[in-house]
C-alpha cells in the first residue's frame, strides 16, 4: 500500500500516462475516420490507466482514476488543439473523452472486482 505521500507521484504518472493513452488513441481516431471502420476499439485502451491506478492507490481506486482521467483529458485536449489540426467537431470531441473516462473507470472497476473475489476465495 501506498503511504500518503506517496499519493501525489502516483497521480502526476497517472496523469501522464491517461495523456499519452489520450493522444495515442486520438491519433488511431484520427486515422481511421478516412476509412469505414466501425465502433472504436482504441477505446478499450483506457482500461490501462484505470487499472493502473487501481493498483496504485487501493484505497479509493474509482475515485483517483477518475480525477487522473479528468486531469489527463484537459492535458490531453490541450494538447491535441495546440499540436494538430481540429478534424473533428468539439462536441464530437467532449463525447469521445466521456467514452475514455468510462472506460478508465471501468479498468479501476475490473481491478475492485478482482479483488473482492479474491477476498471472497481466500476468506
Amino acid at each position: 500500500m501506498l503511504q500518503r505521500n506517496n499519493r501525489w507521484p502516483a497521480s502526476v504518472l497517472g496523469v501522464v500516462l491517461y495523456t499519452l493513452v489520450f493522444i495515442y488513441a486520438h491519433h488511431f481516431w484520427g486515422a481511421a475516420s478516412e476509412q469505414a471502420v466501425r465502433g472504436q476499439p482504441e477505446l478499450l485502451l483506457f482500461l490501462l490507466p484505470g487499472i493502473f491506478m487501481a493498483l496504485l492507490q487501493p484505497e479509493r481506486p474509482l475515485l483517483s482514476t477518475l480525477w487522473v482521467a479528468l486531469g489527463g483529458t484537459l492535458l490531453g485536449m490541450v494538447w491535441l488543439i495546440l499540436a494538430t489540426p481540429m478534424i473533428h467537431s468539439g462536441l464530437l470531441m467532449v463525447a469521445w473523452s466521456l467514452s475514455a473516462l468510462f472506460w478508465a473507470g471501468c479498468g479501476a472497476l475490473l481491478i475492485r472486482l478482482l479483488r473482492i473475489m479474491l477476498a471472497m476465495r481466500a476468506g
